[in-house]
């Protein structure tokens, strides 16, 4: 991923915010997302003939609202787990001992310790705390004791002097240089080893800069204490020179960071992303704030859709949609990532460089349009009792490919191909789990005819973008019978079907091996008319099966089609297809893998009803 971008968005929100306060960059929202409370200890400075007193005033509670920038004021910045938060603003647990140790014992101690003015204030005001310990302690406890469990772990506390007027931690210039020199620390400091130097090229600008951070880079993609993640790990002091950064454009990394983390962030199906665009024409701004707007927009609505039950299936890939309607007049970065909260290092899970809109376009909306017009997923699954088209989505490659999910978007994004024997290994996977959850679990499944239809569609998408490939040249012979019948079997349905799929049934064997299912099923239907089950089911070994297997499947669901009708010839345009397109092409078998003809043998299975006439009467023989 390319900082410069970064950079520059950072240098946009400088030029765009020329009242932006550095400081503002280091504070904190305690508990992003979420509505809490602050608990002040309220303490009044008092002038009397230009002597200052202070007063414990006892706490008062204020509400911070998810949405509001108010908790700025309270200067809360987290630190580490050994030496505490960097201000006395904390996190307040019960018992809140622990706490208020901490505020006397380091935190006040910090600030008196100063030479700036501002010491003064905090001098009077540690005295003040040291004498009503026992009260303050009290008082926190009281809290406590008439808060509701919600409140009790959302709950932080700071401090409000009254000084003429209420002032708070982030009014006092002593707590700003504080946050300054924590926020700055980190980019040159790594656990006590300062890695920086003067007058060296900046990596971002390519300029030679005077001061130059080690430390600084705006996501943590390595630890410099890990050797094998960067060169020169042995020395971290010589870190600078596998990054070096300017201290200008380490602030402008901030900003960039802190923008994108806010504004250009979501989630894809699961997974974190964030996005990193920039103009091809690099020195455009104007160029970059519509680009940036607009994915500002765009994310935001997104992340409204998501909490609307009527919306949130649009919402996965509202974001990749907007980016695919623009012009290529720029690139976009893709970052999936996981982030440590603690360290905010990120574990980088895949990333994409320099994407275009028009990938975009053909991902999202030119290829599965495509797909999407097949009649076979017209009205194809049914919604609390509606019939529903089924559409692509990248929620079929998750549903299919499940942790490798990332792997093989990465793929169809750069066009690589995937390997069928290990599509088909996902695809049979699932059917098989689905199908053993059903039998074994009180829970609703997905049935496996809808992940039939959704692994049809998903290779026909990966088809479409040449990423796996087929048989181009196949052409399906219409079977025909000398005799037209009326029989159970819609011969012609059958031959439509073929042919309206060849992308999916490219081989006369899979033709044959779909066409043993669609027999099997109707094998199924003729038991459960006479049984009140399928006791053939368990022939199937769960859908694990082989060309052994499948011949012996053939043989003995033919046997029993025999038996129940009453009729050697029963079926005779299916059994015709398949003598073409299974029993004579057997030794073709063995070209697939288990799990592809599994596959082919539950998709004629699933959708073998497509083919039967209306009229049918399973306990006896019509031809």
């Amino acid at each position: 991923m390319q900082d410069k971008a970064i950079a520059q968005i950072g240098h946009w929100q400088l030029a765009q915010n020329r009242d932006l306060d550095p400081v503002d960059l280091y504070i904190e929202n305690m508990f992003p997302g979420k509505d809490y409370q602050m608990l002040l200890l309220v303490f009044e400075i008092i002038s009397d003939n230009g002597e200052l007193t202070c007063a414990y005033k006892g706490i008062d509670i204020e509400k911070v609202k998810k949405d509001s920038s108010s908790y700025r004021k309270y200067a809360y910045r987290k630190g580490s787990a050994r030496g505490g938060d960097v201000t006395i603003t904390t996190k307040l647990s019960n018992p809140a001992d622990t706490k208020l140790q901490n505020i006397k014992e380091a935190q006040l101690k910090k600030l008196t310790a100063s030479k700036h003015p501002d010491a003064q204030l905090f001098k009077l005001i540690e005295s003040e705390f040291l004498r009503n310990e026992a009260l303050i302690s009290l008082d926190v406890e009281s809290y406590f004791g008439s808060a509701s469990k919600e409140e009790q772990t959302s709950t932080g506390i700071s401090l409000r002097i009254n000084k003429e007027r209420d002032l708070y931690l982030n009014d006092f210039e002593l707590v700003r240089n504080i946050l300054l020199d924590s926020g700055s620390e980190k980019k040159y400091d790594h656990n006590g080893t300062q890695s920086r130097t003067n007058n060296s090229v900046c990596s971002v600008t390519s300029e030679l800069a005077e001061d130059i951070y080690g430390f600084a880079a705006p996501f943590k993609y390595s630890s410099p204490d890990k050797p094998g993640f960067i060169s020169g790990f042995f020395n971290k002091e010589k870190f600078w020179r596998n990054y070096p950064v300017s201290s200008k454009e380490a602030l402008a990394l901030e900003y960039g960071k802190k923008y994108i983390k806010q504004h250009l962030t979501g989630y894809f199906y699961g997974h974190e992303f964030l996005f990193v665009p920039h103009p091809i024409i690099r020195s455009s701004h104007n160029e970059l704030e519509m680009i940036v707007e607009l994915l500002k927009d765009a994310f935001a609505i997104a992340r409204e859709k998501k909490i609307s039950k009527e919306e949130r299936s649009e919402a996965e890939e509202y974001i990749q949609k907007i980016v695919a309607g623009q012009e290529n007049y720029f690139y976009l970065d893709m970052l999936f990532y996981s982030e440590d909260k603690k360290t905010e290092a990120i574990s980088i899970e895949m990333m994409l460089e320099e994407v275009l809109p028009s990938r975009f376009n053909k991902l999202f909306i030119e290829v599965p349009e495509r797909v999407n017009r097949n009649p076979l997923f017209k009205n194809a699954i049914v919604i609390k009792k509606v019939e529903q088209d089924l559409k692509f989505s990248f929620g079929i490659v998750s549903d299919i490919f499940g942790d490798k999910f990332l792997d093989i978007v990465q793929r169809i994004f750069l066009g690589k191909p995937i390997s069928k024997a290990f599509l088909f290994e996902r695809v049979i996977a699932l059917i098989r789990k689905n199908y053993n959850e059903s039998h074994t679990q009180d829970k609703w499944t997905e049935p496996a005819g809808w992940t039939v239809l959704k692994a049809i569609m998903l290779i026909n998408y990966l088809q479409e973008l040449k990423i796996i490939d087929n048989n181009n040249t196949y052409n399906y012979m219409d079977t025909t019978t000398v005799e037209k019948k009326s029989g159970r079997f819609n011969l012609d349905g059958f031959n439509q079907f073929i042919k309206e799929n060849e992308s999916f049934l490219d081989s006369d064997i899979k033709v044959g091996i779909f066409a043993l299912g669609v027999m099997v099923r109707f094998l199924f239907d003729i038991q459960h008319a006479n049984l009140s089950n399928t006791p053939f089911e368990n022939k199937l070994r769960g859908y694990k099966l082989n060309p052994e297997l499948l011949m012996q499947v053939y043989t003995e669901a033919l046997d029993k089609i025999q038996k129940y009708q009453k009729n050697f010839y029963v079926y005779g345009d299916l059994r015709e297809v398949i003598s073409h397109y299974f029993v004579t092409k057997k030794q073709e078998l063995v070209s697939l893998s288990n799990n592809e003809l599994s596959f082919y043998f539950v998709a004629g299975l699933e959708m073998g009803r497509k083919f039967k006439n209306e009229k049918e009467d399973n306990n006896q023989a019509t031809e």
